[in-house]
Parts: C-alpha cells; structure tokens; sequence
C-alpha cells in the first residue's frame, strides 16, 4: 500500500496541458519584498492550500490535484488524477488516494484504483524508524506548500510593473530548490523555468504559478498554487484501529 510515491509520479509521468502565461519581465529589481512575504509565509502556524499540476505530452494532458493543510509535524493531504479518455471514448476515472503525516506516525491510504479487501484501506509507518531519504516522507513533504516557497527564495525575480505585490522570475533547472520538486512533477526535467507569486494584503504568498518544457519540448508543465487559512487550527482525526496496518508492529514479537 506503499502507493503514495507512485500516485505523485502518475501525475508526473503521464502529462497534461495549457502553460500558464506567466507575463515574463517586471523592471529589475532586488526582491525585498517577495523575500520577506516567503519568510512570512513560512512562519505561519499553519496553513490550507491547493496545488494543481498539469503536464501536457504530445498533446496528452494529465492533472493531479492536491488539498492539504499543514501545521507543526503534521502535513494531511487529499489528491486526485484527472479522468482518462481513451481513442474510442470510454472515460477512466483518476486515481485518488491521501496522506497523513501526525507526529510519529505517517499514513497513506490506498489508491482507489487498488483493489483492497475488508476495511483496511490505510497503511501505518513510524516515522522515527524511516531513513532519512525515505521516499514516502520525500512524497508528501513535496506535496506541501515548502519546496514551492524555496523555489521563491532561490529565484531570480523582479517586481512586476503596475503592481507590488506580483512577482516574476526565472530559476534554473538544476537548482536544488527545483529538484525538491521531482517527485511532485513526475521526475522530469523541466526547462525554461518561469515562476510568478501573488502576495495578500497580509504581506504573504497567495499564489505560486511555475511553467516550463522538457528540453524536446514534447512535455509542458503548468503548475499552481493557492495558500490561504494561515494561523487557522488544524485538526486531523487519524485512521481507526483496524483500518491500518502497521507492518513494523507486526513484526514485534508477541
């Protein structure tokens, strides 16, 4: 049931459409500003947001739609693949799964399109006996707003023109910041890199927009971000007994 990493790179590795235009340019300047909201930002207590990532290959788009909520040492997530149409009309409906990660504990639920018998539709791991690579906390920390908020602090950008709180910029490929996001974007590598942030009246970062291309150009990414409901409580009621699994605790002799 380990399927979390494989959902995200579902959603990386098929494609889907249209490149946000994102307005390229805004006079040159340092980014004080957009510094500061991202540092704000990433205070905050909590936080609700929505990320969207379309990839588009040879004109076949693929979306995964993320809802989550994330506090201190708990990150929960819901996603969704878009529909499938196949050449001769039949609609194959997106996979869906979610995540818990709740102190000590993560959670993942089996993907929909996972045959699972009786009620156990969750798998339990211990956190502190992960490494420190593992690839299921690699998944759903790249699913939350922070590897988008480091993207912003390495970028190169500029306050757009007519507006102090629209940001636009470019950040390279190969930055680490843009790695942090592998598996969320299917493991490709994108080039051409435009990203663009909103901020609120509250001085922090609403929306994070990134775009690019593979270097065939076969495959667009098209990416977006809303944050909102900073400093709001969180509460999350983990799975029941008897609707996880828990293979570490299996093993521990009676």
């Amino acid at each position: 049931m380990r399927k979390l990493v494989v959902l995200g790179g579902v959603a990386v590795a098929a494609s889907v459409a249209a490149t946000f235009a994102v307005a390229g340019g805004g006079h040159a300047v340092s980014k004080p500003g957009l510094t500061a909201a991202v540092s704000k930002t990433e205070a905050a207590s909590s936080v609700r947001y929505t990320i969207h990532v379309r990839l588009t290959r040879r004109g076949l788009p693929m979306t995964l739609h993320i809802r989550g909520r994330a506090a201190a040492d708990m990150v929960s997530i819901a996603m969704r693949m878009s529909d499938l149409t196949l050449d001769d009309g039949t609609v194959v409906p997106g996979p869906s799964g979610a995540a818990l990660l709740d102190g000590p504990f993560l959670y993942e639920r089996a993907p929909s399109n996972l045959p699972v018998d009786g009620p156990v539709q969750w798998q339990r791991l211990a956190v502190w006996t992960l490494p420190a690579r593992s690839p299921d906390l690699a998944a759903i920390r790249s699913m939350s707003p922070s590897p988008l908020l480091r993207v912003l602090h390495t970028a190169h950008t500029g306050r757009a023109r007519g507006s102090s709180r629209v940001f636009h910029g470019s950040i390279p490929y190969d930055e680490r910041a843009v790695r942090r996001l592998a598996r969320l974007i299917g493991n490709l590598e994108f080039r051409h890199l435009r990203v663009s942030a909103i901020l609120g009246r509250d001085e922090r970062v609403h929306r994070i927009v990134l775009t690019g291309r593979t270097a065939d150009g076969m495959t667009t990414l098209s990416l977006r971000a809303r944050l909102f409901g900073f400093g709001k409580p969180v509460h999350v009621t983990p799975p029941k007994p008897g609707t996880f699994v828990d293979e570490q605790l299996a093993q521990i002799p009676a």
